[in-house]
């Protein structure tokens, strides 16, 4: 297991690494819709050539199977539509939790710059005092 990263005291420091993790966080925010549409026009278009492919194939095989089989068929164009959407889900599902752990980092930062400013103001106030 890593070891954790000794708590910077410099305020310049830990805004820094506050900015970085914002940005980050903002970008993974920006991909994440992008990707989530991508995906599920590609899985869209990959499910229409799917059906299409599937029911050329069956016509070329026998038009008579469409009466014989379709609780079959019914089912499978089912689950052919819902793996692009289940496959989309589970990869904007990752960049979700990946965001979670940055904004709980961001969240830290932000609570360790607050106490680093303050201890300054008070290390300012006690030398002038």
């Amino acid at each position: 297991m890593p070891e954790k990263r000794k708590a910077s005291r410099n305020p310049m420091e830990i805004k820094r690494r506050l900015r970085i993790a914002e940005r980050e966080l903002h970008h993974l925010n920006k991909a994440q819709w992008s990707y989530a549409k991508s995906m599920l026009k590609f899985g869209l278009v990959a499910w229409i050539l799917g059906i299409s492919a599937f029911f050329l194939a069956v016509w070329m095989a026998d038009a008579e199977l469409f009466g014989v089989t379709q609780s079959v068929w019914t089912s499978l164009l089912v689950v052919a539509l819902a793996a692009p959407v289940t496959i989309t889900a589970v990869f904007v599902r990752r960049i979700a939790v990946k965001m979670k752990r940055l904004e709980r980092i961001r969240r830290g930062l932000l609570t360790e710059y607050q106490k680093a400013v303050l201890r300054h103001m008070e290390h300012v106030a006690a030398s002038k005092g």
